[in-house]
């Protein structure tokens, strides 16, 4: 039977030292697609740092599930379906950060960030290999998500009080913010009404895919993934520079170990 393969980025299909696509993990790709298996990518970055990443270029996948589910593309990066937060909560967000002297970047194009950036901001960008963003003025731009960036280890509760937002803790020295009910999960199942699948199957790493874990089939961390998440995971495989992803793959019967 052919099934949904969802996979998030940074820390599952791309590693976050060197920030490269193992290449067991092209080739286990490779082979499910070979099998007639839908491949979709679900990730928490926005559609211009998804872009910066050049994965539609490594491996031809057949949607997109960005902004942890508020911005929806095709297999061409064509836009269907896109969710922005509302302009009273961005402005009630930059307020809340100000006070707490978190920098808060604005996914925007370009994007900004409400203060100078910090160590926090460098450490996080650093973690992604993306550009850090460019001071700027929130001017009621569209806005489809936002990340502040604290110090390792913080809570984010200033954030978490804000009742129409998701803050999703990261790996790093950020957290993810996005609209309430708005998740890579209800992304997916954007896609498996289109497609008419019932189920999916979901790789990640970090508290971002919780959503997507808890509404899976059949759910598996990357083994330096978050602990929360082996946690709530069906299976633990194997790190990602350690053929995590092929290695599942072929314990769980997905594809055969080639001779």
């Amino acid at each position: 039977m052919k099934k949904l393969f969802c996979f998030d980025i940074d820390g599952t299909l791309r590693t976050t030292s060197d920030h490269v696509v193992p290449k067991s993990t092209i080739k286990a790709l490779n082979l499910l697609r070979d099998d007639g298996h839908h491949l979709l990518i679900s990730t928490g970055r926005s559609i211009d740092s998804l872009k910066n990443t050049h994965i539609n270029e490594i491996f031809s996948f057949d949607g997109y599930v960005c902004n942890s589910g508020q911005a929806l593309l095709d297999k061409n990066l064509r836009l269907l379906h896109k969710e922005n937060i509302p302009q009273n909560v961005v402005k009630k967000t930059i307020q809340v950060a100000k006070e707490h002297n978190i920098p808060l970047a604005l996914k925007t194009v370009p994007r900004i960030i409400t203060q100078e950036p910090d160590e926090n901001v460098l450490r996080s960008c650093q973690f992604f290999n993306n550009p850090v963003p460019q001071l700027g003025t929130y001017t009621d731009q569209d806005i489809g998500a936002m990340i502040a960036y604290g110090p390792l280890g913080y809570a984010y509760e200033e954030f978490k009080a804000i009742q129409e937002l998701d803050v999703m803790i990261g790996e790093s020295s950020y957290a993810d913010i996005t609209l309430k009910g708005i998740s890579k999960a209800t992304g997916i199942q954007y896609f498996m009404k289109m497609w008419h699948i019932n189920d999916y199957i979901a790789f990640g790493d970090s508290l971002n895919d919780v959503e997507m874990f808890k509404h899976a089939s059949f759910s598996i961390c990357m083994g330096q993934g978050n602990q929360q998440l082996k946690q709530m995971s069906s299976y633990v495989t194997d790190p990602i520079d350690q053929d995590g992803i092929y290695n599942a793959c072929i314990h769980l019967g997905y594809i055969k170990e080639e001779s």
